[in-house]
């Protein structure tokens, strides 16, 4: 204490004033960073990234596969994988020989594979963790990957109409499910990797229907549970905190012991894109005409309820969502917003791209027929009226 008044009598008024206004400026800086963190953190990585050219150019085809691995740009052509940071700093590259690139992924863990063909690859982080060459005889239909980095294998095996290898984060077989009786089109482990669901598409009096089968690890010969997912085509299925199965008409959430636990009915309208990629949501964008160009965006919680709504003009050419960020790309505009959709930023799309990712930050890769260009949440904001339903 004395040490104390002893520094206070010793500074001039000049000096205190100055340290006051810079204890009062430390403060506010961190209350700011308190209650904006988020965009903190983007002004941040904006300076950090500003440093380096944010415009890479890239090699792939006009049907290669784009996806935002966490903070890091997944690129799938049917000759190379490749994994750039936002700015293009090459991470990996892996040359593959694949004629139908297919890719699914969740957390850190991506696999890519061939449709049809006998070659996969896992990736952990940065890295090639694990690859797979089949057979002549044998082909792969699908493959999935949880956040734990259990994989479910769904392949095509003269004999059987469906078989199903699960591998765990040792990428060592624990699971084989061969069936004659019945065809399996998709497979996922669970969240708690205790099971595997499987997609078997049959008849049902007369008519198209899909079953869900839930398999635990110690049942193995018969499904602890079957669910009838109606007429739904699944188009995705995705294992992170819960499973996501995306169909054609109804999004379907499930917990690990072969539960839907949510639904979410499309009311007859048509599913134009669809994203599971968010945390703990999936980003909808719904049309009552199937050829019509105006859509509806709708971000659904875990519970099948949606967080928010937003009434879009313009065609739609990609969709993108992670963490709790959703983008979409129109032939017009660049459009971003949080999952709730309370308000979003609209941006000119003045160099026409047509395909885009999404970091785990929320900045966005756009893709243009030659390069990668980093982008921002930028723009126009603008106070979305439609309020949740």
């Amino acid at each position: 204490m004395k040490k104390l008044q002893t520094l206070k009598t010793s500074l001039s008024q000049k000096q205190r004033i100055l340290l006051l206004v810079t204890a009062a400026v430390i403060v506010l800086g961190i209350l700011a960073a308190t209650v904006f963190r988020e965009n903190v953190s983007s002004a941040l990585r904006w300076m950090t990234y500003s440093q380096s050219d944010d415009t890479f150019a890239h090699n792939a085809q006009s049907n290669s596969l784009f996806l935002g691995l966490e903070n890091n740009l997944l690129i799938c052509t049917s000759t190379q994988i490749q994994l750039y940071s936002p700015t293009g700093t090459p991470r990996l590259k892996e040359t593959v020989s694949m004629d139908s690139p297919a890719m699914n992924a969740s957390g850190q863990y991506a696999v890519v594979y061939d449709v049809g063909g006998q070659q996969l690859k896992v990736i952990a982080g940065e890295k090639i963790s694990y690859q797979m060459d089949l057979p002549a005889e044998e082909s792969i239909l699908c493959a999935t990957i949880n956040e734990k980095g259990w994989l479910a294998v769904t392949t095509k095996v003269s004999g059987y109409k469906g078989v199903v290898t699960v591998y765990n984060a040792s990428y060592e077989a624990v699971l084989s499910i061969r069936l004659s009786s019945r065809y399996v089109s998709d497979a996922v482990v669970t969240p708690d990797c205790r099971g595997v669901y499987l997609i078997s598409p049959g008849q049902a009096e007369g008519a198209f229907e899909n079953t869900l089968l839930y398999y635990t690890f110690s049942s193995q010969e018969t499904p602890e549970k079957e669910v009838s997912l109606g007429s739904n085509v699944v188009l995705s299925i995705r294992s992170s905190s819960d499973c996501w199965i995306l169909g054609d008409k109804n999004l379907f959430v499930l917990d690990s012991s072969g539960t839907v636990t949510a639904s979410y009915d499309y009311e007859g309208q048509y599913l134009k894109m669809g994203s599971l990629y968010g945390s703990d949501f999936a980003t909808l964008l719904l049309s009552r005409s199937a050829s019509g160009s105006a859509g509806t965006l709708v971000t659904v919680g875990s519970n099948g309820k949606p967080y928010g709504r937003l009434e879009l003009d313009g065609q739609a050419v990609a969709l993108a969502a992670q963490s709790s960020e959703v983008a979409v790309l129109t032939t017009g505009d660049i459009i971003t917003a949080k999952r709730n959709l309370e308000s979003y930023y609209v941006s000119p799309n003045q160099k026409g791209y047509r395909n885009m990712a999404m970091y785990k930050d929320g900045s966005l890769a756009l893709v243009s027929s030659a390069s990668v260009s980093l982008f921002f949440q930028d723009g126009e904001k603008v106070d979305n009226k439609e309020e949740s339903k």
